[in-house]
C-alpha cells in the first residue's frame, strides 16, 4: 500500500509548457479583472476570479498531475480526466466571464490594434456566433466524445503524446463550445431562450448515458491493449465497468445541476411568469427577408394529417377484424398499442399535441358537422370534465379487465365505437363539443401538452386589445357569412359597420375561430388545445403563433385561463388526479407483486376470476386513493387544489417511463406482422420469420429511472413555487416523494410483455 502512494504522489507530469500558460493566461486574467472590478463591482465580483483561476488549474491536474501519468494504464483514470477536461473545466472558466478581463489584461497596444480589431470584425462574429450555436455545439460535443474513444483512436493517442495532446484539446474546445450557451457568460446574447438549456442538456445527458452503457455491460474488454497489471487491485474488465460507471454518475449530476438552477430560476423570477415568450416558431417576412416560413400556416397540413391518420384507422380496423386473432401478429395489436401510445408521448414532450392535430376522428366529426342537422350547444350542466373523467377511469378499468391489447377484434370495435361516438356527438351539438367534453385519449394529451416545449399565444397584447372582431375566437367574416350567421344577423356588415369582406374581396378564404372557446388573448398553456391553427389562420394581424414556451411553467400561474377560469376548478383537478394517479395504476397492474396480490385476494372472497379484484384495484388507485390522499393533503396544509397540479410532471414521467418500455421493447415487431399483412394481400412473399422476440435494452432501465427523477424534480419544484410556507408544502412534498419511491418500486419489478411473444 505504501508503494502504491509513493507511485502515486511521485508520478507528476511536470509539463512546463502547460504550467507557464496556465500561469500568464491567469496573470492577464487578474490583472484585467482588478481594473474591471474597480469600476463594475457588481458584475466582476472575486467569485467571478475564483471560478477562472478554478477552471485553469482544473485543467493543470487533469494533464500534470498523476492522473496522466496512468491514463494508459486504467481506463478509469483516463475517464476521471477526461471529466476534468470536459465537464468541470469549461463550466468554471465561462462562468468567470473571461472575455473582457482577458482582453483588459492585455497591453493596451495589443487590445487596440491586434486583438480588437479581430475580434469585432464581422468574419470573427460569424464564424463564433456558428460555433457556439446549441445545435453546432451539441453535435461537435457529442461526435467528439464518440470519435475519440473509437479504439483505433483511442490507441493512437495513448501511444503518440502529440496525437494525446491533440486529443485533450478537441475535448477542451469542444466542451467550452458545449457549455457556452449554458452559462452564456457576459457579455455574449443568447441564441436561444434559457429554458432550452433543459432540452439541450438532457440530450447530452442521454447519449452520456448510452455511452456510459457500453462500458459499463460490455462482457469483453473493448480496448484491449490496455495492460491487464492488476493494478490497484483491479481486472482489466472491472476497470472498464468502473469507467463507464464513474462517466455515467458523475457526468449525469454534472449535466442535471445547471437543469435545477434553470427550473428554479424561470419557477421563481416573476418577470418570466408574467412576460411569456413570443417567439414565433415561424416569423412573418420582413423587408430584408428573402423567405418567409409563414406560408405553412396556410397549408392544408392538417387535413393532409387526418386523411392519413384516418387511412391508418381503416387499415388497423380491417386487419383486426379480418386478420389473425394473436395480438402480436396483426397491425390491432402493434401499431395502436405499442407504435401510437410511444410516439404519442414522444410527440407532445418533444413539439406539442400534434395527435390531437391529426386525429382520424376529427376527420370523421367534419362529415358529422356537414349533415343537414340543427345543431344545439352542448348542455351548460355538461360543460366540465366529469365525463371525460369518468370514461378516463371506465377506459383504465376496462383496458385492464378486458385486456384489448390481446384481442385485434376488441381493439377494432373500440376505434369504430370511438368514430361513430365522435360522428354523433358533434352532428349534434356546436363547436368541438367531443373533443373538449367527452373525449378521454383527448383529456389525457390536454394534460400531458402542459409540459410541451410549443404553445399557441399571442404576439402582442396591444395588437388583440385593439382586435374589434376577434376572428381568431369566431372565425373570420367570410367564415360566418358561410354559416349564414354574420354579425347582428347581418352577413353584409362586419362589426365596424363596413362593407362585408366577401363583397370587397370575394377570393378571401374563409377560416374558422377555435372550436373549443379558446379565446387567445386569455388563453394560457396548452389545456383544451388541439393544436389546431384554426386561430392562427383566422387571425386578420398575423398575430397569434406557435412559440416556444417554457414546459410546466402554466402550472405554477394563477391567472385567468380563457374558458376554463383557474386551474382551482374541481372537475379539472380530477381530470388531472385519474391521469397522474392512472399511470402508476396502469403500470402496476403489469408487474407481478400486484398480479399475485389480485390473485391473492380473488381466491379469497371466492371470485371465479381476478377481474372483479382488478377492477377494484384499478378503481381504488387511479380515483379513490387519489382523492383521499389530495383531500387530505389539501385540509392539511390549507391550500387550494391548485397546488395538486404540481403532481402532474410526476405522473406524466410515469407515463413516459411506462409507454415508452413498451415502444423500445417492441418497436420492430412491425416490421414482420407488416410483411404479413402484405403477404395476406398477395403484395409481398412470404415471411421466413413471422414475428421478432421483442428485447430490453440495457439502458432502458436507466432511462426510465431518469424520467422519473426529472418529474419529481419538476413537481417539487412547482410546489415550492405556488406555495410559501413549510407547512403549505410538507404534505404536497410527501405525496410526491410517495409516488416518486412507488414508480421507481414499479419500474424495478419485471414487467409483462403484453402482446408480445417471449
Amino acid at each position: 500500500m505504501a508503494s502504491t502512494i509513493q507511485i502515486a504522489l511521485s508520478a507528476w507530469n511536470m509539463d512546463w509548457v502547460a504550467l507557464f500558460l496556465a500561469v500568464l493566461i491567469c496573470f492577464v486574467y487578474v490583472r484585467g479583472w482588478f481594473g474591471l472590478h474597480v469600476r463594475q463591482p457588481d458584475k466582476f465580483t472575486p467569485a467571478r476570479l475564483s471560478y477562472f483561476v478554478s477552471g485553469v488549474v482544473v485543467v493543470l491536474l487533469a494533464i500534470v498531475s498523476p492522473l496522466d501519468t496512468f491514463a494508459g494504464t486504467l481506463l478509469q483514470v483516463h475517464m476521471a480526466q477526461h471529466i476534468l477536461l470536459m465537464m468541470i473545466a469549461p463550466p468554471l472558466l465561462w462562468l468567470g466571464w473571461p472575455a473582457l478581463p482577458l482582453l483588459c489584461g492585455l497591453p493596451r497596444t495589443i487590445q487596440k490594434y491586434w486583438i480588437g480589431p479581430f475580434l469585432i470584425s464581422k468574419g470573427m462574429h460569424t464564424f463564433s456566433r456558428f460555433f457556439v450555436h446549441p445545435i453546432v455545439a451539441l453535435i461537435l460535443f457529442i461526435a467528439t466524445t464518440w470519435l475519440w474513444h473509437y479504439p483505433s483512436a483511442y490507441q493512437l493517442a495513448l501511444e503518440s503524446d502529440m496525437w494525446h495532446s491533440i486529443e485533450h484539446g478537441c475535448f477542451l474546445f469542444t466542451a467550452m463550445l458545449f457549455w457556452f450557451p449554458v452559462v452564456a457568460p457576459h457579455p455574449s446574447k443568447p441564441a436561444w431562450p434559457k429554458w432550452t438549456m433543459i432540452p439541450y442538456l438532457l440530450a447530452a445527458d442521454i447519449q452520456n448515458t448510452i455511452f456510459s452503457a457500453f462500458f459499463s455491460f460490455a462482457s469483453e474488454p473493448i480496448y484491449s491493449f490496455y495492460p491487464d497489471l492488476g493494478l490497484f487491485g483491479t481486472t482489466r474488465l472491472r476497470d472498464q465497468s468502473s469507467a463507464g460507471g464513474l462517466m455515467w454518475v458523475v457526468s449525469s449530476s454534472i449535466f442535471l445541476i445547471p437543469v435545477a438552477f434553470i427550473v428554479q430560476s424561470m419557477l421563481t423570477n416573476k418577470d418570466t411568469l408574467q412576460k411569456p415568450v413570443t417567439t414565433p416558431l415561424f416569423k412573418k417576412r420582413t423587408s430584408n427577408q428573402k423567405f418567409s416560413f409563414q406560408w405553412l400556416y396556410r397549408l392544408p397540413l392538417r387535413r393532409f394529417a387526418q386523411l392519413c391518420m384516418f387511412a391508418l384507422a381503416l387499415i388497423v380496423i380491417a386487419d383486426g377484424l379480418l386478420g389473425p386473432s394473436l395480438s402480436p401478429l396483426n397491425l390491432a395489436g402493434i401499431l395502436p398499442w405499442i407504435w401510437w401510445r410511444g410516439l404519442v408521448i414522444i410527440a407532445i414532450l418533444v413539439a406539442g399535441n400534434f395527435f390531437c392535430f391529426a386525429c382520424p376522428f376529427m376527420f370523421v366529426r367534419e362529415l358529422g358537422k356537414k349533415l343537414p342537422i340543427a345543431t344545439i350547444r352542448w348542455p351548460a350542466s355538461l360543460r366540465n370534465k366529469w365525463i371525460a373523467v369518468a370514461l378516463f377511469v371506465l377506459w383504465l378499468t376496462m383496458y385492464e379487465v378486458g385486456a384489448p391489447w390481446s384481442s385485434p377484434v376488441f381493439t377494432s370495435w373500440i376505434i369504430i365505437g370511438y368514430f361513430f361516438c365522435a360522428f354523433t356527438i358533434d352532428a349534434f351539438f356546436k363547436g368541438a363539443a367531443f373533443c373538449k367534453w367527452v373525449c378521454p385519449i383527448g383529456q389525457f394529451h390536454f394534460v400531458l401538452s402542459m409540459l410541451s416545449p410549443f404553445e399557441i399565444k399571442a404576439l402582442s397584447k396591444s395588437t388583440c386589445d385593439s382586435c374589434k372582431t376577434q376572428d381568431c375566437l369566431r372565425g373570420n367574416e367570410a367564415h360566418r357569412n358561410q354559416l349564414g350567421a354574420g354579425p347582428n344577423g347581418d352577413p353584409t356588415y362586419d362589426l365596424n359597420g363596413s362593407k362585408s369582406l366577401t363583397q370587397i374581396l370575394p377570393t378571401v378564404k374563409a377560416s374558422r375561430g377555435c372550436e373549443l372557446e379558446l379565446f387567445v388573448p386569455t388563453k394560457q398553456g396548452n389545456l383544451d388545445c388541439t393544436f389546431c391553427l384554426d386561430c392562427v389562420r383566422a387571425c386578420p394581424h398575423d398575430n397569434v403563433v406557435l412559440s416556444p414556451s417554457f414546459p410546466g411553467l402554466d402550472l405554477a400561474q394563477e391567472t385567468y385561463r380563457g374558458s376554463i377560469g383557474s386551474l382551482q376548478r374541481p372537475d379539472y383537478t380530477a381530470l388531472m388526479m385519474v391521469v397522474v394517479f392512472g399511470a402508476f395504476a396502469n403500470a402496476a397492474g403489469m408487474i407481478a407483486p400486484v398480479n399475485r396480490a389480485i390473485d391473492s385476494a380473488s381466491r379469497w372472497i371466492g371470485a371465479p376470476s381476478p377481474k372483479l379484484m382488478t377492477a377494484i384495484f384499478i378503481l381504488c388507485a387511479a380515483f379513490i386513493l387519489p382523492s383521499f390522499l389530495c383531500i387530505l393533503a389539501k385540509k392539511c396544509s390549507k391550500t387550494t387544489y391548485q397546488v395538486a397540479w404540481s403532481l402532474v410532471p410526476l405522473g406524466i414521467s410515469m407515463w413516459a417511463a411506462h409507454l415508452l418500455f413498451h415502444f423500445f421493447t417492441s418497436y420492430k415487431t412491425i416490421i414482420p406482422v407488416t410483411h404479413r399483412a402484405l403477404h395476406d394481400l398477395g403484395l409481398a412473399s412470404p415471411p421466413e420469420s413471422i414475428w421478432e422476440v421483442a428485447s430490453t435494452p440495457q439502458w432502458l432501465l436507466h432511462g426510465e429511472l431518469l424520467l422519473m427523477t426529472i418529474g419529481f424534480l419538476g413537481s417539487v419544484a412547482i410546489c415550492m413555487r405556488v406555495t410559501e410556507t413549510l407547512r403549505q408544502r410538507t404534505p404536497w412534498c410527501m405525496l410526491s416523494t410517495g409516488l416518486f419511491l412507488w414508480g421507481v418500486w414499479i419500474l424495478l419489478q419485471p414487467m409483462q410483455m403484453r402482446g408480445m411473444i417471449g
